[in-house]
């Protein structure tokens, strides 16, 4: 491989993708492999709803937080090489285990390697590319997370039915540790020391909080992830009671929906935003605000439609515009916070939307659901979290333009 492919920055953002790729498919297999872990383990619902979520989401936006100082401070691919082994082999170990415990610590482990992926890549997409081409470089790597939930949903569900659930988690835990070397392969440029690595961590975090245009944006992001998986986790379930369609259609349906959903609108919202970057200063946030108002109506109309000729369309463009609202918010989020923050601000991001968000939207939807008697009703949530998203980044966006990004701080 020639020395000028490593350093190329298609090279760089190729190898990221396709990790992150594989990290949200580590992620996303496990509740497609529920029936089989549970008919041989015999987890109640509850245990299998810990292992699923909160052995993993809980640690994921804790740990970010640690790994977000540290990518603000040492070598970033040794940061995630080190992560990858780390979550590549608890999922790996997951088809060793024998009871809630031991599959619990997997899923714990797991969380915490991939943790560690986040704040380093996002950090190493910002110091490699300028600011007018940030927006289609993060939809590009954005669209990994909608592969990566395709594939741990679509494939493992397959291969559990061929082979077996344990061998899913090996399967997919090796393939995780065959992405090493390319990841040991991207050149970093050497970073000096500077007065920004002995900066107290909690002072960074509490100026990076204190700044009210990142607080807006990460409560708008973790309100748009609520509503973007409440959404995901139960409009399969409001067609199959609703609308008489069975499991596997409603899953392929909105499943396939969610995967080009997902690849398109990563792609558009991070094209749009470098256009609107180039209008004005934040330009970005316009196209976040966009996607919200524009997804709002559509989930109302894709859970009105009696048609699958009209509903399954709207579903699609709904996934896009929702996920158009995500690359937009990362690029400001960059090109506000000097470069030798990235990290920690990366993993500030992970805390609101993996942690808290990931955590709300589909709770939030179904605590409605029981509360009203009505999927229906509860069905409403998603929309008015985007409503609620669109103001807050709305808010942000009025806020940047009226002062100065925040002061560099000293460069590397």
């Amino acid at each position: 491989m020639s020395d000028r492919l490593l350093h190329s920055n298609g090279y760089l953002l190729t190898v990221l993708t396709v990790t992150y790729t594989i990290n949200w498919a580590d992620r996303q297999v496990v509740p497609i492999l529920f029936p089989g872990i549970r008919a041989e383990l015999g987890l109640s619902d509850t245990e299998l709803g810990i292992v699923g979520g909160l052995a993993f989401s809980l640690i994921y936006a804790i740990a970010g937080i640690v790994f977000g100082i540290a990518a603000d401070r040492y070598v970033r691919v040794y940061i995630i090489a080190f992560g990858l082994t780390v979550w590549s082999a608890a999922t790996a170990l997951g088809a060793f285990a024998t009871d809630f415990t031991t599959l619990f610590w997997t899923r714990f482990f797991t969380g915490i390697g991939e943790a560690s992926f986040f704040p380093c890549a996002i950090s190493l997409i910002g110091e490699r590319f300028p600011p007018e081409r940030r927006g289609r470089a993060l939809g590009i790597f954005g669209m990994a997370a909608a592969i990566g939930a395709g594939l741990g949903v679509g494939v493992g569900g397959r291969l559990a039915e061929l082979l077996g659930w344990r061998q899913v988690f090996l399967i997919y835990g090796g393939a995780g540790l065959l992405l090493l070397p390319l990841v040991l392969s991207l050149p970093e440029a050497h970073r000096p020391a500077t007065t920004v690595r002995s900066e107290p961590a909690l002072r960074v975090v509490r100026e990076l909080l204190a700044d009210r245009r990142l607080l807006l944006m990460w409560l708008a992001g973790c309100m748009a992830i609520a509503a973007a998986l409440g959404y995901a986790a139960w409009v399969p379930s409001y067609f199959v009671r609703h609308r008489g369609l069975d499991v596997g259609a409603a899953g392929a349906l909105f499943g396939g929906g969610a995967l080009l959903g997902g690849i398109v609108g990563s792609l558009l919202g991070g094209m749009f935003a470098d256009r609107r970057r180039r209008v004005r200063f934040a330009g970005e946030i316009d196209v976040s605000i966009a996607s919200a108002l524009i997804a709002t109506p559509l989930i109302f109309l894709t859970i009105s439609c009696l048609s699958p000729w009209i509903y399954v369309p709207v579903g699609l463009v709904a996934s896009i515009a929702i996920y158009a609202f995500f690359p937009a918010l990362q690029a400001l989020l960059l090109a506000l916070v000097p470069k030798e923050r990235h990290g920690l601000a990366a993993a500030l991001n992970v805390f609101f939307l993996g942690g808290l968000g990931s955590a709300l939207g589909p709770f939030a939807v179904g605590f409605t659901s029981d509360l009203t008697g009505n999927l229906r009703t509860a069905m409403a949530v998603p929309a008015a979290g985007l409503l609620v998203a669109a103001v807050l980044v709305s808010i942000a966006g009025h806020i940047a333009r009226r002062s100065a990004p925040l002061a560099p701080g000293p460069r590397l």
